[in-house]
């Protein structure tokens, strides 16, 4: 089992990557940074095991190995609500869940520091964690006497009405042939939706988490242009032929689609020179960095062909 290539993972990673980008020395009085809490958390109408929350700590630059450093004994909770006329939320308190660090028999009862599950998974997993589209979802974190909260929706589920295969090539890699997915379905007819893929086959089929996934993270997903129209998205991934692919695609808000599009740029920073990139924060509290990402999910498999 491989575990999600996570936010923290990558911002550690860039901050090593931009240390090591420079040839030539220079003389740099670094400030030591305030520690923030990096969270990492998930709804969703399909799976309840990939309702999680990764919860880690940046660490200084002085601080020896550039490691994440998961944040345990985290009281996580998950609360469903409407969103009423005025503005406000209406919390049903009765459906307010607990995350726990736990050893899942899904996952081979490995246990992971710093990720935070619905334990009902283990007891009663028909009752777990699961996303409503139409509802909203508050996230509430305490942890060092701190408290940290976000709200994400579930918006709509888009139809996909097919996924097709083609645009035929051979790969130099691997020198296979191989296929390119096409999905086709038709935009609401509202502004401020996303979309977001991920896929599941051959190559992915053990890892777990969204991180775990193949995802396209180049084709823009918003709307604006395309508000209401019907829509054919040919993915640049290609997939063996015979392949079964498990497709998802998410329906998310703005803000959630904001927050991954300046995470991939950052991720793809070209060091320091570059153009700084900010990411887009959906989580409030002190010194903390992340989101809470509600993904409304239609699904279909194809055989690659």
């Amino acid at each position: 089992m491989k575990l999600p290539y996570s936010v923290i993972t990558i911002l550690l990673a860039t901050m090593m990557t931009v240390l090591a980008s420079c040839e030539e020395d220079f003389d740099i009085a670094v400030k030591k940074n305030q520690p923030q809490l990096i969270v990492e958390a998930y709804i969703n109408n399909v799976l309840p095991l990939y309702n999680y929350v990764i919860l880690g700590q940046s660490q200084d630059y002085y601080d020896s190995g550039f490691q994440n450093t998961p944040v345990s004994g985290a009281t996580v909770t998950i609360t469903e609500g409407t969103l009423l006329a005025d503005n406000t939320y209406l919390w049903n308190t009765a459906s307010k869940k607990q995350l726990k660090e736990a050893a899942l028999p899904m996952l081979n009862y490995a246990f992971i520091p710093g990720i935070y599950f619905d334990t009902t998974l283990i007891t009663d997993s028909a009752h777990a964690l699961i996303g409503t589209p139409g509802k909203y979802y508050l996230l509430e974190i305490e942890t060092s006497n701190k408290h940290y909260s976000a709200i994400t929706a579930l918006l709509q589920t888009v139809k996909i009405d097919s996924l097709t295969s083609g645009f035929h090539y051979i790969d130099n890699k691997d020198t296979l042939l191989k296929a390119q997915i096409t999905a086709h379905f038709k935009d609401p007819d509202t502004i401020g939706d996303s979309r977001m893929y991920f896929w599941r086959h051959s190559y992915n089929k053990n890892n777990f988490g969204w991180g775990g996934l193949g995802t396209e993270r180049y084709i823009s997903g918003t709307d604006d242009l395309v508000n209401g129209q019907y829509l054919h998205i040919t993915h640049s991934q290609g997939f063996e032929i015979n392949d079964s692919v498990l497709y998802y695609m998410a329906n998310v808000e703005r803000k959630v689609y904001n927050f991954w599009d300046s995470y991939n740029k950052a991720r793809n920073n070209g060091g320091p020179f570059s153009t700084p990139v900010k990411l887009q924060n959906t989580i409030s509290g002190e010194n903390v960095i992340g989101c809470f990402s509600g993904f409304s999910i239609s699904t279909k498999t194809i055989v690659i062909r």
